[in-house]
């Protein structure tokens, strides 16, 4: 994928920002009940929260920094951490060439207009899981990686983030000819962490967890490289 290409195949509020969104009467007098995870429902409770569709005179009270994290969160359509991958468009099945991958844009600002006031929203990415599309187990980092530069060592520079394809089930040797429609697709999950400051109240707060994006690089075919010695190779090898 382009990392210029940031808009997410998908993003997800947490389920507590999506609890609030659903909820869009409340005026801050009104009784609810919830059901609480014995299956039993709560006492009754009046919610303290503005509503979403409300013009604020009819809100119980000033939302606070964690409702509008939430609104935000339900509200916006966060963009993706900017998937990376090189080579670009394949990989190899060489055993000494890595697919790398980064995520190059690791924070993300949106703005959410609430009773008048326009909030800046931060979205830092906490952390990134990468599925490879070859039944390999998902790798969870804390790093977002970082594309590969001239005179790095793609197999052993600890900056680098690499996954290794393996051959097709069956395919034995470059004499097998091409895979048969061997193709993949890396998925980038990230989860991020919101902070705003309250306008009405000056408070500034982070929640983790509260928006999680998923991209995708599309299928891309694997292929194997056909590595001939060359001379001066040959001599260091003292052939």
């Amino acid at each position: 994928m382009d990392d210029a290409v940031r808009l997410s195949n998908s993003a997800d509020a947490s389920a507590e920002a999506q609890t609030y969104a659903e909820d869009d009467k409340c005026d801050g007098h009104t009784m609810h009940t919830v059901t609480l995870p014995d299956g039993t429902e709560s006492a009754p409770f009046a919610c303290a929260h503005i509503t979403r569709k409300g013009d604020g005179n009819n809100a119980g009270q000033l939302p606070t920094t964690r409702e509008i994290l939430y609104y935000a969160a339900t509200t916006i359509h966060a963009d993706g951490a900017g998937l990376h991958k090189r080579p670009e468009g394949v990989s190899y099945t060489n055993k000494y060439i890595p697919t790398l991958v980064a995520a190059t844009h690791p924070t993300q600002t949106h703005t959410v207009t609430l009773l008048g006031h326009n909030i800046t929203i931060t979205l830092t990415a906490t952390s990134y899981t990468w599925s490879w599309g070859d039944g390999t187990p998902d790798l969870t980092t804390t790093s977002p990686g970082m594309p590969w530069q001239e005179g790095m060592d793609p197999n052993t520079d600890p900056a680098l983030i690499r996954h290794y394809y393996k051959a097709p089930s069956g395919w034995k040797s470059f004499l097998d000819g091409p895979y048969p429609s061997a193709t993949r697709t890396i998925t980038l999950t990230t989860t991020w962490a919101g902070t705003a400051t309250n306008p009405f109240t000056g408070d500034t707060q982070t929640i983790n967890g509260l928006v999680t994006t998923t991209e995708t690089t599309g299928p891309f075919p694997l292929g194997h490289l056909i590595v001939n010695n060359t001379d001066t190779s040959e001599e260091k090898q003292g052939h």
